[in-house]
Parts: structure tokens; C-alpha cells; sequence
């Protein structure tokens, strides 16, 4: 199994981890701000967590784009013409940039010393626009021209219809 393969393998892997713990952020602060609840030091540890889970794929995001020869398709040029260059090399990974800065902007609000209910509010809004970012910009399997599998390397065993034998 070669490095990028590996590199490839986490990075499928750690979006699952990033998408929940954003989806969990985002509804603790809309629970926080229905509740006019109080902020706690759980809701602080969450949203750590997303950072570092996001920050790890991240590092991983720039191991795959080095070792995939993205860097060599875009010097080359013409990449933006091609769906699937365009994706891999412009639109994901700065849709994935964006998204880890409004993670890291949760976080700060987080750390922040400000009324809950704001604090809630900021937190939402700006996991909720990272989240719908994640999920929009991530290569799933029914993603036309751009899919990846579910875990890249892990065979899946499929039961085929009588139509498609």
C-alpha cells in the first residue's frame, strides 16, 4: 500500500469525524440558544474537538494534495477546464480552507468571554455554514465525476440484482 493510498484511506476516514463533530456543535448551539441556556464547559470541549479533528484533515488534506501531483496539475494549467481537476484542485480544497477558518472562529467565540446567548449564536452560524460546506464540498460516492467510495481501499461486497448480474 503506497503512502498516498494510506494518506488517502484517513482522509475519507477523519471526514466522517469532521462532519459529526460539527453537526454536534452546531445543534448544541441551537439547543443553547432555544434553551437560553447556560455555556458550559462541554459545549468549549466539542467545539476543541471539531478544531483538532478538522485541523488533523487538514495536515492529511495537504499530504494527499502533495503526493496526488495536484501541485504538478496546476503549474501545468488547463485544470480548470476539467470537472474533476477543477474540483480536486481549486474548489475543494478551498472550500475546505473556508470551513476550517469558520471552525477555528467557532472555537474562538467559544473562548470568548461574551453574553451565552451570543456565544451560542456565533457558534451556530458559523458551524452551521462550515458544516454545509463539509458536506456540500466532500467527494461521496454518488458525487457525479468527482466520488470517491465511502472508505477508498475497503472492499465492499455488494449483492447484485438479477438485472445487473
Amino acid at each position: 500500500m503506497s503512502s498516498y493510498s494510506i494518506f488517502i484511506f484517513a482522509h475519507s476516514l477523519l471526514r466522517y469525524f469532521v462532519i459529526i463533530l460539527t453537526l454536534v456543535v452546531a445543534v448544541q448551539s441551537v439547543m443553547g440558544m432555544q434553551k437560553k441556556g447556560a455555556f458550559k464547559a462541554g459545549n468549549k470541549k466539542t467545539a476543541l474537538f471539531m478544531m483538532i479533528a478538522c485541523d488533523l484533515q487538514l495536515l492529511v488534506g495537504l499530504a494527499v494534495f502533495y503526493l496526488g501531483n495536484h501541485l504538478q496539475a496546476i503549474q501545468q494549467g488547463g485544470f480548470m477546464s476539467d470537472h474533476s481537476s477543477r474540483f480536486y484542485n481549486m474548489e475543494h480544497p478551498l472550500s475546505m480552507v473556508i470551513g476550517i477558518v469558520l471552525v477555528h472562529l467557532a472555537y474562538s467565540t467559544a473562548k470568548k468571554a461574551m453574553v451565552d446567548s451570543t456565544k451560542f449564536k456565533r457558534m451556530f452560524w458559523f458551524s452551521f455554514i462550515a458544516l454545509v460546506l463539509f458536506v456540500k464540498q466532500t467527494p461521496w460516492p454518488s458525487s457525479k465525476d468527482v466520488g470517491r467510495p465511502w472508505l477508498p481501499g475497503v472492499a465492499m461486497t455488494t449483492t447484485s440484482s438479477p438485472a445487473h448480474a
